[in-house]
């Protein structure tokens, strides 16, 4: 017992002594033919691989990363590590101390390349393999490549394939040889599905999302989409859409395994944009009101120009003859807004039928407003009072972004048209129209081209709170909100009833993965008299920050109109686009 506490008490003198020993540095450079500028081989990508990264500019909060001496070699362990991964496997990395620094140097040396490549027995697959010889090696890129083909096998109908890569390295010779094992066994077809746990949901909902058909080729892109198409219904918990591929044969069925989550939802909100100012919400959903996908929707938004109040009603499927499936909406709405030209106290109904039909989604209904307005403008005092306004409505659209709030990709289009009759009981009469079309493009992960365009009508002369308005932070940006256009004493914007939006911006990601830089052109004009679009333009550039957040990227403009002087700032969640 004696001798085990005399070793104890030496470990512990010897612990101490190693720390007392240790230096702790401020500085750490890489230096040589192994360190960039930019790219894999930048000091910034080098710091991250040894563990010590260095805190973004915006995270000021953060201290500077501190070397240890006593961890040198674990830095070149891992170093070496990772130049092997890119091919680098003679690289020479060696480290000295210069007073209060320590400084790596690493000499790369030749990378190692392909020598051969063989593919058997399906030699047909060498045109998968995105190697070729005298390619430099590189793990990453031995790991896409089998990616590649295994991918390949499930999107093209042989998901039973035999698949094995090798990469032999020699360091003697300094070359690399690649062997493929592929086999696609069968051609494979989806057989019959068969579906669990889908709670009060009728099966044929659950169908309607079903993507791949029975006796068509295997692709398991069918299968992700059914799985993305049965997640967006909001209320499943747990969902597997698993083939089962280890029957015989080349038919393959499916299964699909739900469980229900939970379906009642209370959200608050809190936040501030320079068009509405400070804000704030609760709402409470049911998203499977009584079963089969039907909503229930409540809450109140409340913000620095007033207030909006709702409920909503929404039936994913109603079959109806003729017409087949459609979807019911019914929406309910008490709101109060104050602008500098009028305030208005509105009860909105908006009873709205949809039907996708030839790749449009197709909506009609009936609006129906009562509305209480008074103007702040002494010239329009003559359209304070009451209005009830009956008006028939249809929109048709498509959209094909990849994302409703960041889109990269895709186009959007949208024509709504909204005739108000006297015939209805309306107070008012006139047909609305506008048609709107977005496009955005991507050059490559870190450049994104975007493009919106508004072109709005009203036959005729309307009260100022049924006008189009424009400028803010998702329409002109070199404007503040709805401040485009002609005014009257004050400055106070009257609207138009014709009106053209054009929008373009061109983003670049930064160094740091989570912030672009937009530069912006738009352009507006409104006028007051029905169908007049040669009105003078409002024109405006700018730039802009974004930075991404799993809401949305917070989005920072700065406006500056082309013929008046001074500029706008406007701030808020989500692309214009």
């Amino acid at each position: 017992m004696q001798h085990r506490k005399h070793i104890f008490i030496l470990l512990i003198l010897l612990l101490c002594a190693t720390v007392a020993g240790a230096k702790v540095f401020e500085t750490l450079e890489f230096r040589g033919s192994g360190v960039s500028t930019l790219g894999e081989l930048a000091s910034d990508k080098l710091y991250s691989v040894i563990g010590k990264p260095y805190p973004p500019f915006y995270a000021f909060w953060r201290k500077d990363p501190l070397f240890d001496d006593t961890e040198i070699e674990t830095y070149i362990k891992h170093l070496k590590l990772y130049y092997d991964s890119l091919g680098y496997y003679r690289a020479v990395i060696t480290y000295k101390i210069e007073k209060d620094k320590i400084i790596i140097d690493i000499d790369k040396k030749e990378p190692i390349r392909v020598a051969s490549i063989k593919v058997a027995p399906d030699t047909q697959y060498r045109k998968l393999v995105i190697f070729k010889k005298g390619d430099i090696f590189r793990t990453d890129k031995f790991k896409d490549s089998k990616e590649k083909i295994e991918r390949y096998m499930l999107e093209n109908a042989h998901p039973k394939y035999s698949f094995d890569a090798k990469a032999y390295v020699h360091l003697d010779s300094y070359r690399v040889d690649l062997d493929y094992h592929i086999d696609d066994n069968m051609s494979c077809t989806f057989g019959d599905t068969s579906i669990s746990g889908q709670g009060d949901v009728k099966k044929e909902i659950i169908e309607e999302a079903i993507t791949y058909k029975k006796g068509k080729p295997f692709d398991i892109r069918k299968l992700e989409e059914t799985y993305d198409n049965i997640y967006e219904y909001g209320i499943y918990d747990y969902i597997a859409v698993e083939p089962k591929l280890d029957l015989n044969g080349s038919v393959v069925p499916v299964d699909i395994g739900l469980k229900v989550g939970e379906t009642k939802f209370i959200k608050t909100n809190i936040g501030y944009d320079t068009d509405e100012g400070a804000r704030g919400g609760i709402r409470w959903t049911d998203k499977n009101f009584f079963g089969n996908l039907k909503v229930l929707d409540t809450g109140i938004q409340i913000n620095e120009k007033g207030y909006d109040t709702f409920l909503t009603y929404y039936d994913p499927r109603i079959i109806l003859p003729y017409f087949g499936k459609i979807t019911l909406e019914d929406r309910v709405k008490y709101y109060y807004h104050s602008y500098d030209a009028f305030t208005e106290r509105v009860w909105e109904n908006r009873f709205t039928l949809g039907k996708r039909f030839v790749g449009l989604e197709h909506y009609f209904g009936i609006l129906t407003e009562k509305s209480t307005v008074k103007p702040k403008i002494p010239e329009y005092s003559n359209e304070e009072g009451n209005y009830f306004i009956n008006s028939f409505f249809y929109r048709v659209l498509v959209d094909k972004r990849d994302s409703m709030i960041d889109a990269t990709k895709g186009y959007y289009v949208s024509l709504y048209l909204e005739k108000a009759s006297k015939l209805l009981g309306s107070d008012l009469e006139y047909l609305k129209a506008l048609l709107e079309m977005r496009y955005i493009h991507s050059f490559s992960q870190k450049r994104i081209v975007a493009f919106k365009t508004r072109i709005g009508s009203i036959n005729s002369d309307v009260p100022l709170f049924k006008r189009f308005y424009t400028g803010g932070s998702i329409t002109n940006r070199g404007y503040a909100y709805r401040e485009v256009g002609t005014k009257i004493r004050g400055g106070v914007p009257l609207g138009g009833v014709s009106l053209v939006d054009f929008m373009a911006e061109y983003r670049e990601q930064l160094f740091f993965d989570k912030f672009w830089v937009a530069l912006f052109y738009d352009t507006s004009m409104l006028s007051l008299k029905p169908h007049r679009f040669s009105d003078p333009f409002y024109e405006s550039v700018g730039v802009g920050i974004r930075y991404v957040t799993p809401i949305g990227p917070l989005r920072v403009d700065f406006g500056f109109p082309r013929k008046e002087s001074g500029f706008e700032f406007h701030i808020s969640i989500g692309q214009v686009f």
